[in-house]
């Protein structure tokens, strides 16, 4: 098992040794797999995104620095491979009707006016659940899935994500604020009361 954080190690890929380079593959192209699915995407997609960032990943190491875990350079890569596939697949809507689901779902002391109709632990417990919460992330816009996806279901660090998708700390915040409140929007329509 190689410390891939280590300089050396850093230093045998920016060379092109094929065995760190072999290592590294074996222990993330899983993981980039199960992130680009995590994320929405099909088999197919999510085994094209693994490699295409694979492929720009090995283009690029050479301008890695080594100041963020090498799997951090990695998942923004992903990301920015996911961005760019919904990108050219998808149009978006010109409206956004999050301000008004927030608004009707605060009271004016900033609170829930509802609370969650049931424990999310509940929620996930049931199968039924599950499917919903999955079927409510696809619905997400594509930056707000991502915080979701890299805070809560990878516990990454709030740093780390900032620097994987480019945003602020500030922004973070609010994305993450607004994937979960769509989320709740969601569940609550789809059954989840």
């Amino acid at each position: 098992m190689h410390n891939f954080s280590d300089p050396k190690f850093i230093e045998s890929i920016r060379r092109g040794d094929s065995k760190a380079r072999e290592s590294l593959v074996r222990a993330y192209t899983s993981h980039l797999f199960k992130a680009a699915l995590g994320m929405g995407l099909s088999e197919e997609q999510s085994n094209d995104v693994a490699h295409s960032t694979w492929m720009t990943f090995f283009e690029v190491v050479s301008k890695f620095e080594g100041r963020s875990h090498i799997r951090t350079f990695l998942f923004g890569i992903l990301y920015n491979k996911v961005s760019e596939l919904r990108r050219a697949n998808l149009k978006y809507a010109k409206t956004d009707p999050i301000e008004e689901i927030m608004e009707s779902r605060f009271e004016e002391s900033g609170h829930w006016s509802e609370g969650w109709p049931t424990s999310p632990e509940k929620v996930l417990e049931n199968s039924q659940g599950l499917t919903i919460i999955e079927e409510c992330m696809d619905k997400l816009p594509e930056l707000q899935k991502a915080v979701f996806q890299l805070k809560v279901v990878d516990e990454e660090e709030n740093e780390d994500i900032c620097h994987i998708l480019n945003i602020t700390n500030t922004n973070l915040r609010q994305l993450l604020y607004r994937s979960k409140t769509r989320l709740k929007e969601c569940v609550e329509r789809k059954g989840g009361k």
